[in-house]
């Protein structure tokens, strides 16, 4: 081969890769970017919820008992006053013959009172009678003292008598007083007397006892041959008797009855109280719906005794529903009674999207468990749906609740992976007017930071176009890029 002609392939060799050099430095570089446009800015989190009925009755028994029979089941649409189920009456029929029983005996307490009271009054009036010729015959052994002194033996001999009357009348009143309070004290038990009043009666047999052991200490004496001097034991054994003598006289003149018959008939109400709510049990044993609706719990199916404290049925009545969720302590602050929240109905053929307003947030935070067991801290939320036409949601069913922390319109958002810093400055790569030019290095001011996404205030145009990798190598000032498709 010629030489010039060698020269001049190798002249259009080197000019060829000269040209391609330039034309491959010339050509874009293809990037993923995003276009700059006025959307919604939202910031929100979704909980699982389910749909419930507004009108919820908790059956309660009113019987307490075993129960003997089961009517229904769960999930069961039930008619109010349909049978629910049974408490073993037998129980109640026994307590029931008891309090009847103590209201007879009350009754028949209350029909005696008058004759008690003539016969505690003819029992006083004898007792005053024998104590008055106790003191007849005191007086009439005190004016023969000397005697009396001369002769020991028949002094210890009187002055035992004597003293034995004395014990008797004291033994008598300890009885009486005991009585007494044994009587005040069933009425104070049952809430009738006070205690004040069970106070006084208990220092009356006490002084009562006090009284008696000192008789029966002062005959013991006696009997040991300690008699004291005639004239010095006459005059206390009278002071003694007529003390007792003047206090019969003073109970002679009480009225026995009213306060009495005032307490029995107090006992006789509270009894007959306690009748009427046997007879109340008794009668609502078979328990009933009270409302006609769906039982969707049934607590006596996993129990085999009942009581007021805790319900056996939950009845739902058809009607108004609403959504309920539970949303955790740490986001129940941003949301408010009328926020707006939308709702996802999960179907086969495609989900059915739409929206609902929260209508009721609980005020106390519950322990829920998420799947896998980990304890959280949640608070009831309930949402009314608004339900799109067709569209129908059963009592049960699986509702997606997404709430909005953030919602706003018309905002510029871009990729967090968009942004980057020089000299502390929020920058962003971007390419004006087109998906395809050259990039330029853009200041902007951030507003809030969603998920995955930023809002940026200012400092890109609509229509522009950002470089979603802000640490890519290949971009730099000047640079010609193309969006890649």
């Amino acid at each position: 081969m010629k030489k010039p002609i060698k020269f001049a392939i190798i002249g259009l060799a080197v000019l060829a890769s000269i040209i391609g050099g330039i034309y491959y430095m010339m050509m874009p570089v293809p990037v993923r970017m995003t276009p700059v446009m006025a959307q919604v800015a939202e910031l929100s989190f979704t909980e699982q919820g389910v749909v419930v009925a507004e009108n919820t009755v908790l059956v309660f028994p009113v019987a307490q008992g075993e129960i003997d029979g089961l009517y229904v089941r769960e999930g069961q649409q039930v008619q109010a006053g349909e049978a629910l189920l049974s408490v073993d009456d037998t129980a109640l029929w026994l307590q029931l013959e008891q309090v009847q029983s103590s209201i007879r005996n009350l009754e028949a307490q209350l029909a005696n009172l008058d004759v008690e009271q003539e016969r505690m009054r003819q029992d006083l009036q004898s007792t005053r009678a024998s104590l008055q010729g106790e003191l007849r015959a005191l007086d009439a052994q005190a004016a023969d003292n000397r005697r009396t002194t001369a002769n020991q033996n028949e002094a210890i001999y009187e002055q035992t008598r004597i003293q034995n009357v004395l014990i008797e009348q004291n033994q008598n009143d300890v009885d009486l007083a005991r009585d007494n309070f044994t009587r005040v004290e069933s009425l104070f038990n049952n809430g009738v007397a006070t205690r004040s009043e069970l106070d006084a009666v208990y220092s009356a047999l006490s002084r009562a006892e006090s009284q008696l052991e000192a008789s029966q200490h002062q005959l013991s004496i006696i009997q040991a041959g300690g008699v004291r001097d005639s004239g010095e034991y006459f005059a206390g054994a009278r002071a003694s008797l007529t003390a007792r003598i003047a206090g019969i006289t003073q109970q002679l003149g009480q009225d026995f009855t009213t306060q009495t018959a005032a307490q029995i008939n107090a006992l006789i109400d509270i009894e007959r109280v306690n009748a009427a709510q046997l007879e109340r049990e008794i009668e609502n044993a078979t328990i009933t719906a009270p409302v006609s609706g769906i039982l969707t719990a049934l607590q006596a199916q996993t129990t085999n005794f009942v009581n007021a404290a805790a319900p056996v049925a939950e009845i739902t009545v058809p009607g108004n529903m609403s959504v309920e969720t539970y949303v955790s302590t740490q986001d129940i602050s941003s949301i408010h009674v009328g926020d707006t929240v939308g709702l996802t109905l999960r179907q086969r053929l495609g989900d059915i999207e739409f929206d609902g307003r929260v209508t009721e947030i609980d005020s106390t935070a519950v322990v829920r468990f998420t799947a896998l067991g980990v304890e959280e801290r949640k608070v009831s939320v309930r949402i009314e749906p608004n339900l799109p036409a067709g569209v129908q949601l059963g009592i049960g069913y699986a509702v997606g609740a997404t709430f909005y922390v953030f919602r706003e319109e018309d905002q510029i958002i871009v990729p967090r992976t968009a942004l980057f810093k020089d000299n502390g400055a929020d920058m962003i790569w971007v390419v004006r007017g087109s998906d395809s030019g050259q990039v330029h290095a853009a200041p902007v001011v951030t507003g809030m930071e969603l998920r995955t996404e930023t809002i940026v205030e200012s400092g890109l145009n609509v229509g522009d176009f950002v470089i979603n990798d802000a640490n890519n190598q290949n971009i730099s000032e000047g640079v010609r890029v193309i969006n890649e498709r």
